[in-house]
């Protein structure tokens, strides 16, 4: 795992999910939001980004400390890259970024949900998104180098509980993206399926915490069509234990229709009051 990647969210803090009326209109409406997996997403390089950056700094490592370790680390994360389909759901920690309004806002015309990451409990991982190639490099180095001592400490079995993190480590490659995509200020939440490659079947697995503590059961995977695409996702509850709603505020887009009359007799009609509704004025 890479600890540094985790979202910790400030007290107060809120994450916005920039979507469609639609969208918006599920999302509040059933209470729940959809997690769909990264390879359907905008981004083409979701996942190999974040795996070309290993095998880099595995490069670099190799000639610091030689072969056989390096070796070793790749059957685990090429384990966690085949063996696995991991669902995400995008958030921002910028309600105002116009180029998310026009991708994810229905040109304008969407909403943008701020949501409090300390009040969601969801079976699914909180990633910081980070953008910068060498900042990369050297927080995957920094890793595999702790691996590096902490295997030598043990003389170098290379266990399951090696197997394990390293495994864990390739998942958490997803937290890592192209620089061309800075201006997002991305936090995302992953949920990890597995794949069977040779029935070609998603199969859940439901989540743990760090600890090995059990999350969540294994949540069904269902399908649903994207300009044509069929992209496979898993529905999480986001007020799942919780006795406090964790949406905080709704953004309306500088094309959105509605007035904030509007949205909030929504809201508080299909009782989630106490949700503030102002608008983005587009400069």
């Amino acid at each position: 795992m890479i600890l540094d990647r985790l979202y910790n969210p400030a007290h107060g803090e809120l994450v916005y999910h920039y979507c469609r009326p639609e969208a918006f209109l599920e999302i509040i409406r059933n209470r729940s939001i959809w997690l769909s997996s990264s390879y359907s997403l905008n981004d083409t390089t979701e996942r190999s980004w974040g795996y070309s950056m290993f095998i880099n700094a595995a490069k670099t490592l190799q000639r610091e400390i030689g072969d056989e370790f390096t070796k070793k680390i790749l059957p685990p994360i090429m384990a966690s890259r085949l063996g696995s389909i991991i669902m995400i759901g995008c958030f921002s920690l910028d309600p105002e970024l116009l180029s998310q309004w026009r991708a994810y806002g229905d040109e304008s015309r969407g909403f943008a949900i701020g949501f409090s990451m300390e009040l969601m409990r969801v079976p699914a991982k909180p990633l910081r998104i980070m953008y910068n190639e060498g900042a990369q490099m050297n927080e995957i180095i920094g890793n595999l180098r702790h691996i590096y001592k902490v295997e030598k400490a043990n003389g170098f079995k290379y266990s399951d509980e090696f197997g394990g993190h390293l495994f864990n480590l390739g998942l958490d490659l997803c937290a890592y993206k192209h620089p061309t995509f800075k201006e997002e200020k991305e936090i995302r939440l992953a949920h990890v399926c597995g794949i069977d490659l040779k029935s070609k079947k998603i199969v859940p697995t439901g989540a743990r915490s760090p600890d090995g503590k059990r999350l969540s059961e294994p949540l069904k995977t269902q399908f649903r069509a994207s300009r044509g695409v069929l992209v496979p996702y898993v529905n999480l509850d986001y007020c799942r234990d919780s006795t406090a709603c964790p949406i905080k505020e709704i953004v309306l887009g500088p094309q959105n229709e509605n007035s904030e009359l509007n949205v909030e007799v929504f809201l508080n009609t299909t009782g989630m009051s106490g949700i503030g509704v102002r608008r983005f004025i587009a400069p």
